[in-house]
């Protein structure tokens, strides 16, 4: 390879020297950079509030413990405190605060109409003192009333016969604290000029006057009313007041049915739709006259009547015999009764014991839902069936009366069906039906109506128990046995 030409001129060390210093002069110093020396962008201020719509007005918000979050931001730095001011008087300023925190919580005073005014203004500062824009937020503010309802689990109450409860609660949207801690309840009947009188005191009668009632518990606003025998017969509607501490107030009312005692039975018809009408309502009318004797229509599930078991207590205790009859089926609501029922019988605060008249299919056997100790201690009818199972009864087969004042009972077809019964010691029977090949078991002859406790113990009985249906019997029979049964045996004074 031939080398490479040598190129060499006049003076050439003295130019690269020149060119080593000309690059120094072009490259960087030792001198530290001063942030000072740029320009300072303000920070910007921001209110966590807007209308719900872009350019809308504000939903209005409670005056009660409202909390007013802002945030500040720097694009160069940071920001180190917030001025804030919160005007609550419109022209009256209000002072600046300089603080470092990002929210405050305020209680405001309203107005006669419940409302309250809030302007916000707001600038912030940065870490090398610039302040950005102030910028300003009004705040619709006012006074959310309380309210009163049904509690969820409440069958609304449409009838009663002189006693009757209601569960409600109530809340307050600007916290339960701004609320008074009583409400105050009235009947219609009631003289509301008269002061109120706190609940549990003498002269605390809703149908008088306001009473008052305590519901202290800010976290379960829930509350009940009973209304213990004060209810007068006719449409009757209960007020029930709450006032917050803005004097804003809450007003619930409910109308319904206050039933007038018309005869000393109570028929409780257990028993769905109007096929039951022609025979045990017919007999009602037969013995006290058309339309002249007191009904509770059990509704299904019974349960406006018997959210308090207290409730169906007084109100059967307002007669003196009870005329129950159900349906084809076991009836739940007899079984919800049960308590009721015992308590009616057999009071245990001394009130007078009633008496009950029971029909129905299912006291007893495999379709029975009735406690064993109910039907043995308060019907005197042993918990087992006999025969073993319910049976229809033939058209031809009569149902004889064990007792001189009372009627044989005849079927007008063979759609009726009974079940067997047997007596606990000292109970006297009182029907049993013809000999017949009811079931592949005997007895050939069941009983079917019992008595408790028998003459013997006692003139008047506690109880009398058909455990057949009689809506398939004949019905000018039914009236006189419905006559005998209240009369001699329940020992009712008819007309």
């Amino acid at each position: 390879m031939r080398p490479m030409p040598r190129i060499t001129a006049p003076g050439g060390a003295l130019l690269i020297a020149g060119l080593l210093a000309l690059g120094q002069a072009g490259g960087c110093t030792n001198d530290p950079f001063d942030p000072a020396s740029l320009p300072n962008s303000p920070p910007q201020a921001r209110i966590y509030i807007g209308p719900v719509v872009p350019g809308g007005d504000l939903n209005p918000t409670s005056y009660y413990k409202r909390t007013f979050r802002w945030s500040g931001s720097d694009e160069d730095g940071f920001v180190t405190e917030f001025h804030v001011s919160i005007e609550s008087e419109e022209g009256v300023a209000a002072p600046w605060a300089v603080t470092q925190e990002t929210d405050t919580t305020m209680t405001f005073s309203t107005d006669d109409e419940g409302e309250a005014y809030a302007l916000i203004r707001l600038a912030c500062r940065d870490d090398r003192g610039a302040m950005s824009d102030t910028i300003e937020q009004f705040i619709p503010l006012k006074n959310f009333p309380p309210v009163i309802n049904f509690q969820s689990d409440f069958d609304t109450l449409t009838f009663s016969y002189g006693s009757a409860s209601f569960r409600f609660f109530t809340l307050d949207l600007d916290g339960n604290e701004t609320m008074d801690d009583t409400v105050t309840y009235y009947l219609d009947t009631a003289d509301t000029t008269l002061a109120p009188v706190i609940e549990g005191e003498p002269g605390a009668d809703p149908s008088q006057r306001p009473v008052r009632l305590s519901v202290a518990d800010e976290q379960d606003r829930t509350f009940e009313i009973g209304l213990h025998g004060v209810v007068a017969p006719g449409t009757r509607t209960l007020t029930v007041r709450v006032s917050d501490e803005a004097d804003a107030e809450a007003r619930f009312e409910w109308t319904w049915e206050s039933l007038p005692l018309l005869s000393p039975v109570l028929l409780v018809d257990d028993f769905g739709g109007d096929l039951d009408v022609p025979v045990y309502h017919a007999s009602m009318d037969s013995v006290f006259g058309a339309g002249n004797w007191s009904l509770l229509d059990m509704p299904a599930g019974g349960d406006r009547l018997m959210d308090r078991q207290w409730v169906l207590t007084e109100t059967l205790r307002q007669f003196d015999a009870v005329f129950w009859y159900t349906a084809y089926s076991a009836s739940a609501n007899l079984k919800k009764a049960i308590p009721s029922l015992t308590e009616y019988l057999d009071p245990t605060d001394g009130a007078a014991a009633g008496r009950l008249l029971l029909a129905t299919k299912n006291v007893v056997g495999a379709s029975s839902n009735l406690p064993p100790g109910f039907v043995q201690s308060r019907l005197g009818i042993r918990s087992l069936p006999a025969p073993a199972t319910e049976f229809a009864i033939p058209a031809d087969k009569t149902a004889f009366a064990l007792a001189p004042n009372l009627p044989d009972l005849h079927p007008t077809n063979s759609f009726g069906r009974a079940v067997g019964i047997q007596a606990m010691a000292g109970a006297d029977t009182l029907y049993q039906m013809e000999y017949s090949r009811y079931s592949t078991r005997p007895p050939y002859e069941p009983l079917v109506g019992m008595r408790w406790p028998g003459a013997a113990t006692a003139p008047v009985a506690s109880a009398v128990t058909l455990s057949l249906q009689l809506d398939y019997l004949n019905r000018a029979e039914l009236a006189v046995m419905l006559r005998a049964i209240l009369g001699d045996e329940l020992g009712v004074s008819l007309p």
